[in-house]
């Protein structure tokens, strides 16, 4: 089974598709700027498209004869599939983490030049869970990791308790929502099982059968 990655975001602003279409056309792919088009297609309430960012790191390798080590600058590309909605003020990205809302936001607003903003979107997790729990088959609660947990006096910091029961999971989450900051669950899928998990940022990896991606993504897209 393959890994998906889902982030969610808001969108504020955003131009109809037609316009934020034409405005992908017209940037296209330049040699000479960080981020590149590789395609698009838009429908009357979306924007699909896939962008390509280009960034520069440095790799050392080892001169025998020199006796020196020397750096090279080498490019990586990073592709960044998305999907904006204007009219639901929603921004999808389906690769990346939490910085791709940033690093699509900022493509959208300043290399575009669109008058749009894009907003991290807090999620409730106890609600998202209970959400996920009443639409899922055969839904289990794996796992959760929190921040700031003391259990007593002497012990205290992070804490990713698993939980072979799914109803201990829920009491554990609820009594400590507010310092959560991922929790993993499984359910069953329309081919498979699902694994998911989902962080407070509205930031979801999920690995399933190929044929269930589309019901997966849908399933958590309705969980903001």
């Amino acid at each position: 089974m393959a890994t998906h990655k889902l982030n969610i975001a808001r969108l504020r602003g955003c131009p109809p598709p037609e316009e934020v279409a034409a405005a992908l056309e017209e940037y296209g792919l330049p040699e000479d700027t960080q981020f590149g088009v590789l395609n698009h297609h838009a429908t009357d309430a979306a924007v699909f498209a896939t962008v390509v960012q280009r960034t520069t790191t440095a790799v050392q390798r080892l001169d025998r004869k020199a006796r020196e080590v020397l750096s090279a600058a080498v490019e990586k590309a990073t592709v960044f599939p998305f999907c904006a909605a204007p009219g639901k003020e929603r921004l999808e990205i389906y690769a990346g983490s939490t910085t791709s809302v940033e690093h699509i936001g900022g493509f959208l607003a300043s290399d575009l030049a669109l008058p749009c903003l894009a907003e991290p979107i807090e999620l409730d997790m106890p609600a998202a869970l209970e959400k996920l729990a009443a639409s899922a088959e055969r839904f289990q609660f794996r796992s959760v990791r929190v921040k700031d947990y003391a259990h007593n006096s002497f012990m205290n910091g992070p804490y990713a308790p698993k939980f072979l029961d799914s109803e201990h999971g829920r009491e554990f989450l609820e009594q400590y929502a507010e310092n959560v900051q991922a929790a993993a669950v499984r359910f069953q899928g329309p081919t498979g099982r699902v694994t998911a998990h989902l962080c407070p940022t509205a930031s979801f990896r999920f690995s399933c059968e190929d044929d269930d991606v589309p019901t997966v993504r849908a399933m958590l897209t309705k969980l903001i």
